[in-house]
């Protein structure tokens, strides 16, 4: 009977890291794929798989603004909070709102945007779990995250309105 040679994990991965702590070459990066921006050939691999907590402040804010990235090329009403906030400040310059209506804007904003991106955290984290495979625990659990983000958002259509509403009205 031949005998059956198992592979450590444990030794692999560490070899891998090893590797991924190397700053990947820009020859390689084209030739890989396109899709990947000239700016992930400075960034070191093992800050792209990472599975512990960042080492430094600059792996932190690396990890937020990728976080930002994912979001806003995965999900379409990101994209439309995003859009509407330069909208927003727009407007509150046009109208010469006062500071505290500013504060107000400046906070539903955020609040919209962060819930926003908790949803989608949750729903990734979700999908793992699932692995694919239906399970009402998961709906659920995607259902109220979503209405975390619907709460926010009329929160803010009440502040914006209670806002703009009587400057709209003092122009005509």
């Amino acid at each position: 009977m031949k005998s059956i040679k198992h592979r450590d994990p444990l030794k692999e991965r560490s070899s891998k890291r090893r590797a991924e702590a190397n700053v990947r070459p820009v020859s390689e990066l084209h030739s890989n794929s396109q899709a990947q921006s000239r700016d992930e050939s400075v960034i070191p691999i093992g800050w792209q798989r990472k599975t512990g907590k960042a080492h430094s402040l600059l792996e932190s804010f690396y990890h937020a603004f990728h976080g930002i990235k994912v979001g806003l090329r995965g999900q379409r009403n990101l994209r439309i909070h995003f859009a509407a906030a330069p909208l927003v400040v727009v407007m509150g310059l046009f109208l010469h709102i006062d500071s505290v209506s500013w504060l107000a804007l400046v906070f539903v904003m955020a609040l919209v945007i962060s819930t926003e991106f908790m949803n989608t955290a949750i729903e990734h984290l979700v999908d793992i779990s699932a692995e694919g495979q239906y399970k009402y625990a998961a709906r659920c659990a995607k259902d109220t995250a979503a209405s975390a983000v619907l709460i926010a958002s009329l929160a803010a259509i009440i502040v914006g309105a209670l806002v703009f509403v009587p400057k709209f009205v003092a122009l005509f």
